[in-house]
């Protein structure tokens, strides 16, 4: 690069020299006219002082002259005075009167006398009185000797400050020139040499690392740093955008999207072959022919015209206001289209605005997917095993039925306009349990075909449950008709069906419902209803089918409030412990009590445990109230025990609570922590427990008795009393069911059985509980047939643990008759 050159005017060193010499003449002059008025002033002053002294020498001649008025003897003064350059004339005088006066000889006009030369005056005074003036010397400078020596000083002193601010220029010059003219002229010619693209960058000249030749250096690097990167940028864009277009055009020509470009007219300007393919056009047929997107043959082109004009309304128009532009905002839709090969498709068109109202769209085939969509819905809706429809499908159906049912239509409808039936397959669990899975279904298949041969004017049938069946019906039958015919339906289900060469038999039960009204939520409200319905239907004596009662929702809530009121019951400490006594038929003597839970509400009162005992049990809350009473058990054992009291405790079991509810490691746990010995607390479980899961229960049933702790079964007799299950399970007592002791004395099928319980027990070593003992002749004959133990009202009901102490006391008065009456006799008891 040819380097520029610049005029002298124009260059640095000419401008600061001239810059330079013009501050150095001001400054030059100034001090010159500054040091001028000095000297002068200096001058004057050294010359007074001289002339003083000299004035000083000739005082007392003059005072003599003065004092006698000799005139020649002033003149002899005068001509003295005279002899020296400086003084210019003298005049003496006496008493105010010109004694002598003489003056030099002028040789220019500024050596002559002017009313402003300045005068020196010395007063004399009289020789014989120093304070008495007898005239003065008036002397007279000589002004011109006094300029003369000013200008010979002037002119040395404009030669030295001519020489001073000589060499300060070519200091400066020199300076300028070395440290910044030649800095940026190498610096300038680099540059003009420099190529950045190749890395070259300039070098900071020696002693400029830190001057500001040394920062300019530096940012001229790195604009030129960020200039390189600019253009490598750019250049990286350029071929992106190359490499973008490549792929553009090989997309758009390869693509399986149909993707095309209509104009401001509503020509297609440009297609790949992708939308030719789904288009079914010609190779033939290229954009130079007018062709427009709407003269396709669309099935109904319609809604494709709405769709291109949605886009061009909506489409980033430029805003003549502020020059911004909107966002293009894409439309699309699923239109169906007839290829010229007869075949219908379902293709998706999306179509974005580009600028001066042109369109872009992408057109792609999804009838495969709209196919699968479908068939996804009917699937959704559909029962994987009876091909029924499934809950989802009902609830659809339903709604839709609803909706329909509106009650001002012409004609009005029946008050009774839609019937739900929920239909259980009873027996299902207990005959696929353990079975192939194919069995199980087969089994709803079955029972699907013989609903859907039987019921007449359903609506719809579907499979809502594992085991349920529902059947909608819309303007149903009378209420008798529908049950006669499912009665009917349930008849012939029972008749065996043969799988896998095994005759089963179907029970069914049924809940019928009907939407009569408007509710907040119909579909969740019949469905509530017809469940309600099913389950009195299965819980009932009434038969297996049952109708929605308004009652049955009334219970229902009642009983949602209880289990709400039993939770928090258990979170309050609502619950309190009563115990009725257990006595020693043949002693006579309190042995222990069985402790029974009871529920203290806060507005109710005491509740009574058969009204929520079953609920607590189908909710799982029976294993927290469980826990509570074993801990109320135990602290009242640990203070018995610590008072010396040999008593025990029984608490009743829920299956619900074995094994998992109930360890036997958290009973040595609980024995541990409060402090009681496990012997005094018996548990009191039930048969079904033992059957339920017979080695599950004998594992719990062993580990329990090895800790220490009693086992009584309950209500012995009532269930299968199986003389296997005594021998199989070991137990420390039987309870008889106080249904075998209330007829004890009328009844002698009654008394043979206790008899035979008893022997069997001691057979077993087992000891006995009569449970119900109401009066004097069921202890009197208890303890004829050797009945160990008794409890019931006739000793005490239950009562809370503040009264017990007083049954206690109470009861050796009231078997110490029994104990004194002879065998065979009948004591009447202690009042």
């Amino acid at each position: 690069m040819t380097a520029i050159r610049t005029r002298w005017h124009h260059s640095i060193l000419a401008r600061a020299g001239l810059i330079l010499l013009g501050v150095l003449l001001l400054f030059g002059a100034v001090t010159v006219a500054i040091n001028l008025h000095y000297n002068r002033a200096r001058a004057e002053q050294a010359t007074e002082l001289r002339l003083s002294q000299l004035l000083d020498t000739v005082e007392s001649t003059a005072s003599i002259a003065c004092f006698t008025r000799d005139d020649v003897l002033a003149g002899e003064l005068i001509a003295g005075l005279l002899r020296n350059s400086e003084v210019l004339s003298v005049v003496v005088e006496a008493d105010g009167v010109p004694l002598a006066d003489s003056s030099r000889q002028a040789t220019d006009a500024a050596a002559a006398v002017t009313p402003d030369s300045r005068v020196l005056v010395r007063d004399i005074y009289s020789p014989f009185s120093p304070q008495t003036p007898v005239g003065r010397v008036l002397l007279t400078p000589n002004q011109a000797l006094i300029d003369q020596e000013l200008r010979q000083e002037t002119r040395i002193l404009m030669l030295q400050m001519a020489m001073q601010l000589l060499l300060v220029a070519l200091a400066f010059a020199a300076a300028t020139l070395l440290l910044i003219i030649r800095p940026i002229k190498a610096i300038s010619d680099r540059l003009h040499g420099m190529d950045a693209t190749r890395g070259e960058r300039l070098q900071v000249p020696a002693g400029h690392r830190g001057s500001e030749i040394g920062l300019l250096v530096a940012d001229v690097n790195r604009l030129a740093d960020r200039l390189v990167r600019t253009l490598e940028d750019e250049r990286a864009l350029r071929i992106q955008r190359e490499i973008d277009e490549q792929r553009y055009h090989a997309i758009f020509e390869n693509a399986d999207t149909g993707l095309f470009q209509i104009d401001h007219q509503g020509l297609l300007s440009s297609w790949n072959p992708a939308f030719a393919r789904l288009m079914g056009l010609s190779s033939e047929t290229r954009p130079e022919r007018e062709l427009a997107l709407l003269d396709l043959d669309w099935h109904d082109p319609q809604p494709l015209a709405e769709l291109l004009s949605d886009c061009r309304n909506t489409g980033g128009n430029p805003r003549r206001d502020s020059g911004a532009q909107d966002t293009p905002r894409t439309q699309s839709a699923e239109l169906r289209h007839t290829h010229p090969d007869g075949v219908e498709r379902w293709l998706s068109v999306v179509l974005t605005p580009i600028t001066d109202r042109s369109v872009q769209g992408v057109l792609h085939d999804v009838t495969h997917h709209l196919e699968a969509e479908q068939s996804a819905r009917r699937l959704a809706v559909t029962d994987r095993i009876t091909g029924m429809a499934n809950q989802l499908g009902l609830e659809q159906r339903l709604r839709a039925l609803i909706q329909a049912s509106d009650p001002e239509a012409e004609p009005p409808r029946p008050e009774r306009a839609i019937a739900l039936v929920l239909i259980s397959l009873d027996n299902f669990k207990r005959l696929s349990s353990g079975l192939d899975p194919a069995i199980g279904d087969a089994l709803l298949t079955e029972t699907a075909r013989r609903l859907s041969s039987g019921i007449e004017g359903a609506n719809l049938i579907a499979r809502v449950g594992e085991n349920q069946f529902a059947l909608l019906m819309a303007d149903p039958a009378p209420a008798l008709e529908i049950e006669r015919m499912l009665e009917q339906v349930f008849a012939d289900a029972q008749q065996p069906v043969f799988i896998a060469g095994a005759p089963l038999t179907l029970t069914l039960s049924g809940g019928i419902a009907f939407h009569t009204g408007t509710v907040a939520n119909p579909v969740a409200t019949l469905f509530q209803h017809a469940d309600l319905a099913l389950a009195s239907a299965q819980a009932g004596p009434g038969g297996p089918i049952c109708f929605f009662d308004p009652d049955l929702a009334r219970l229902a809530q009642e009983r949602h409030q209880l289990e709400t009121d039993l939770r928090h019951a258990i979170r309050d400490g609502q619950f309190v412990p009563f115990f009725q006594p257990l006595v020693d038929l043949q002693r006579g003597a309190l042995v222990g009590a069985e402790v029974l839970i009871r529920w203290q509400h806060p507005q109710r009162g005491l509740v009574p445990p058969n009204a929520f005992i079953p609920l607590a049990e189908e909710t799982g809350l029976i294993n927290d109230m469980g826990r509570w009473i074993l801990e109320s058990a135990g602290r009242q054992l640990a203070a018995w025990q610590h008072a010396g009291r040999d008593l025990y405790l029984s608490v009743n079991v829920s299956a619900h609570q074995i094994p998992k509810g109930l360890t036997p490691d958290a009973l040595h746990e609980l024995a541990q922590r409060l402090g009681f010995a496990p012997a005094s607390l018996a548990l009191e479980i039930t048969e079904s427990i033992l059957i339920s899961d017979v080695d599950g229960a004998q594992a719990w049933l062993d580990a329990v008795r090895a800790r220490g702790f009693r086992v009584f079964l309950d209500d012995f007799g009532t269930g299968y009393s199986s003389l296997s299950y005594l021998k199989r399970f070991t137990v420390d007592r039987l309870k008889i069911d106080q249904g075998f002791i209330r007829d004890l004395a009328t009844n002698a099928g009654d008394r043979a059985l206790v008899e035979a319980v008893t022997a069997i027990a001691d057979s077993f070593g087992m000891q006995v509980v009569a449970e119900g003992v109401e009066d004097a002749e069921h202890v009197r004959r208890l303890r004829a047939m050797g009945c160990h133990y008794g409890q019931g009202y006739f000793f005490s009901p239950p009562v809370p643990l503040d009264a017990f102490s007083e049954v206690g006391r109470r009861i050796p008065e009231l078997m110490q008759p029994f104990l004194d009456a002879a065998p065979g006799s009948n004591p009447e008891p202690a009042s």
